[in-house]
């Protein structure tokens, strides 16, 4: 009971965190605000995801990317389950590729929750995941918001 109760707190949370970081809130790709040139890169799309995580665990996200670029990953909030306020325990965010039920991964770091990208790296077309795990610090079962950005 106490997980559907934090639910609308986490939610306002990744929603501030969203509004802080773009024009956008939920994940929408950004509408740009300056005039673009045609023959110009992609539009960059911007979207997020929760994951549940005990300590020791990982899990990741798969995504298509229509045109080499480059991408960013933000670890937005770490909360527990049933407890109000974030916590600053840092995680490790890493883009990579799907491989079977998991996700090789090219480029990590570990970082504490921020309003700006913690993690960029420059990903071709293709199917990529970006993953967030336990970078050993855990110590009870958190909900973590992933934001991230490519084209």
């Amino acid at each position: 009971m106490t997980a559907k109760r934090y639910s609308p707190l986490l939610l306002l949370l990744v929603a501030l965190v969203s509004a802080a970081c773009d024009d956008t809130i939920g994940g929408a790709p950004a509408t740009p605000t300056s005039p673009s040139d045609t023959t110009s890169a992609a539009t960059p799309l911007s979207e997020s995801f929760e994951a549940t995580l005990s300590p020791g665990e990982s899990t990741f996200y798969s995504f298509s990317v229509s045109a080499t670029g480059p991408a960013t990953a933000t670890l937005a909030a770490v909360v527990q389950p049933g407890k109000v306020g974030a916590l600053a325990t840092p995680l490790r965010i890493s883009f990579g590729t799907p491989v079977g039920e998991g996700c090789e991964i090219s480029d990590s770091i570990e970082a504490p929750p921020s309003l700006t990208p913690q993690l960029g790296a420059t990903l071709t077309a293709g199917i990529h995941c970006v993953s967030v795990g336990d970078s050993g610090q855990l110590t009870g079962t958190v909900i973590a918001s992933i934001r991230f950005v490519h084209h």
